[in-house]
């Protein structure tokens, strides 16, 4: 077997096992190296270069290294203040650093003091909440039913099915938050799914959790 044909096997080899790779950033490199082996089984074997193969391999190889160096770019420190690197750190680890720095720029911070009513039952919820540092109770029907602190979110259900509230959200102990409006927040999402499915995650896993914590208390 000569080295034009282990080349060409190894550039299919590389394209198979590119199937099982999760990392996209792996997964783009493996895609250039199996183009390039293709490039030159292709140049080499026939008894003239195919060029349309080859080219449309070089194409690929463009376009792949295209999207590397905008990986690079989105994965590149950035220098953020002590709060937003915490909740980075702890809750938004899943995302680059560029795309937690989109969604904490289209938020405020705020801060509750005891006693306010950020949530009322049945009624629209305009704001998705994140708990910075601080304590909110739930309450449905003057009932107490949770208490929710840092790191979780408040509004989440609503921001999820785009319905009234189904509880309301009483600060406990003064409060600090990172706040969202709901409608240009979403809007936000859409222009960029990947932080779609990272934020819907997040929030699906408070949902979640909540649910198992409240069946766990009857």
């Amino acid at each position: 077997m000569d080295i034009a044909t282990i080349v060409g096997h190894l550039a299919f080899g590389l394209i198979a096992f590119s199937y099982l790779v999760k990392d996209i950033m792996y997964l783009r490199i493996l895609s250039i190296v199996a183009s390039l082996f293709g490039m030159f089984f292709n140049y080499t074997v026939p008894v003239e270069p195919m060029w349309l193969p080859i080219g449309w391999n070089g194409l690929f190889v463009m376009v792949n290294l295209y999207h590397i160096s905008v990986l690079l770019y989105e994965k590149r420190p950035i220098n953020m203040d002590g709060k937003n690197e915490e909740l980075y750190e702890t809750l938004f680890k899943d995302m680059t650093p560029v795309e937690y720095l989109k969604i904490s720029k289209a938020a405020c911070w705020k801060t509750y003091q005891p006693g306010d009513v950020i949530i009322r039952q049945l009624h629209l919820v305009p704001d998705l909440i994140l708990i910075y540092n601080g304590t909110i109770d739930v309450k449905v029907d003057d009932n107490k039913v949770a208490e929710l602190r840092d790191g979780q979110f408040v509004g989440e259900m609503s921001f999820l099915t785009e319905k009234s509230a189904t509880a309301t959200c009483v600060v406990k102990h003064t409060t600090e938050c990172l706040v969202w409006k709901q409608k240009e927040f979403k809007e936000l999402l859409k222009r960029n799914p990947s932080l779609y499915f990272t934020i819907q995650g997040l929030l699906s896993a408070q949902v979640s959790s909540n649910l198992v914590s409240s069946s766990s208390k009857k």
